[in-house]
């Protein structure tokens, strides 16, 4: 049986690995990786700020620029992620981040299973949402927070994990790391919505690689 590939396209260094394990655990978790590969490397835009910039093809800024550089890898899906930052509490209702950015995308690839997933507010609010599992597998160490956590609610998720892990925090080593211990569980994508957002679209991008293989 040859293999469906998704290509994920991502915002920086320290996810451009942290990902592709995140999508490839996912698949073993729903049993499908027999079905699906990952690239090791994401398709790095080396910052969030060419990710959702006004699209120059010669400068390398837009999201199409990331879709285009996808396509040439022959992708089956493509998963894009990143960081909302401040932009999912700042913008109009209406005006949704996640939503415009996909459309960008299918202007680019209309016919290919495509997602754009926003995490709100940082990479690291899935880390916090999988707080119990990540300190089941001694990734972080048995450590009360000052207040009760609602993953998403923080702007400095990363000072945060920093805290509880007694060090510094270094994205192109520690995302990596912490992603082995995301976990799956339903509690964490109630903590979590954009986490869940995430796991729907793994889903949704899964069945229609299928069912485009199938055609």
């Amino acid at each position: 049986m040859s293999t469906l590939k998704i290509v994920p396209v991502v915002e920086g260094h320290g996810e451009e690995k942290a990902v592709p394990l995140l999508i490839r655990r996912w698949l073993r978790h729903r049993n499908l990786h027999e079905w699906f590969e990952v690239p090791e490397l994401a398709v790095n835009a080396k910052g969030s700020g060419k990710l959702k910039g006004r699209y120059d093809k010669r400068r390398h800024i837009g999201i199409e620029h990331y879709i285009e550089a996808a396509l040439r890898t022959g992708p089956d899906a493509i998963l894009v992620l990143l960081d909302a930052d401040d932009e999912c509490v700042t913008r109009n209702k209406g005006n949704g981040f996640g939503p415009t950015l996909l459309a960008r995308a299918r202007d680019v690839a209309p016919d290919l299973p495509l997602a754009v997933v926003v995490a709100n507010r940082e990479y690291e609010a899935w880390f916090l949402a999988s707080l119990t599992s990540l300190r089941a597998k001694g990734l972080l160490p048995l450590m009360r927070l000052e207040h009760f956590l609602r993953p998403e609610e923080p702007r400095n998720c990363k000072g945060l994990i920093e805290k509880l892990m007694g060090r510094r925090y270094e994205e192109q080593v520690h995302q990596l790391e912490l992603t082995g211990g995301i976990t799956f569980s339903a509690k964490a994508k109630f903590r979590s919505p954009s986490y869940g957002k995430l796991l729907r679209d793994l889903e949704r991008l899964t069945r229609e690689a299928r069912r485009g293989r199938a055609a």
